[in-house]
C-alpha cells in the first residue's frame, strides 16, 4: 500500500526526491502547496476508495509521505 502512496505522491509533485527521506517535509521543500496537496487529497481517495475530509487534513499531520502512507492506511482500515 505505501509504494501505490509514494507514486501517487511523485506523480502529484513530479519529483521523486521525497523517496531518499520519507520524513521529508514536502511543503517546506516546495513539492507541495495548497493546490497539489487538493490534488494530492482527490488521486487518493480515488486509488484507496476512502473519504480525506478537509477537516482531517491538518498540514502537520500531511507533510511527509511517511505521514500520508499511514493515514491512508488507518482510513482502509476503517472501512474493513
Amino acid at each position: 500500500m505505501d509504494e501505490k502512496v509514494y507514486a501517487i505522491i511523485e506523480e502529484i509533485t513530479g519529483d521523486d526526491a521525497f523517496q531518499t527521506d520519507l520524513d521529508m517535509d514536502l511543503f517546506e521543500e516546495g513539492l507541495l502547496d495548497s493546490m497539489g496537496a487538493m490534488m494530492l487529497i482527490v488521486e487518493l481517495e480515488e486509488a484507496f476508495e476512502v473519504n480525506l475530509p478537509p477537516s482531517e487534513m491538518d498540514r502537520d499531520d500531511w507533510n511527509t509521505a511517511r505521514k500520508i502512507a499511514k493515514r491512508i492506511e488507518e482510513k482502509v482500515n476503517e472501512k474493513a
